[in-house]
């Protein structure tokens, strides 16, 4: 597997709107994976220890590196739309993109999941 991984961090004005931006957040996944079948999982988290406290990680999953270049091309493809352009680039309203990186599975399965069910 390969995930792409964005640290967000909120704008001044998304920190002053959390609710508005949580909301923006979720129906911005819906419209931006909307027909990208290759994408396979997204994940969000938020920061709550360490340096960048109160970003954003957000995990975008591919089966392998060929599905990533998939999701380039689409993405590339739909930028040439001015209309689909300009609502995924209202993102810097909320926030700012501190760092991109790709992460790859280990060659072996590693991980643990637990079978108990919290309270």
């Amino acid at each position: 597997m390969i995930h792409l991984v964005y640290t967000f961090r909120p704008t001044p004005y998304a920190q002053e709107n959390l609710p508005d931006f949580w909301e923006w957040v979720r129906e911005r996944e819906e419209w931006f994976y909307d027909g990208l079948d290759m994408v396979l999982k997204t994940d969000w988290f938020v920061r709550t220890i360490g340096p960048d406290v109160h970003c954003v990680e957000h995990f975008v999953t591919f089966a392998d590196e060929a599905a990533w270049g998939a999701y380039r091309r689409a993405v590339a493809a739909q930028s040439r739309d001015p209309k689909w352009e300009a609502r995924r680039t209202e993102q810097g309203r909320w926030y700012d993109i501190l760092d991109a990186r790709i992460l790859s599975d280990p060659p072996v399965r590693l991980g643990r999941t637990s079978t108990v069910t919290p309270a």
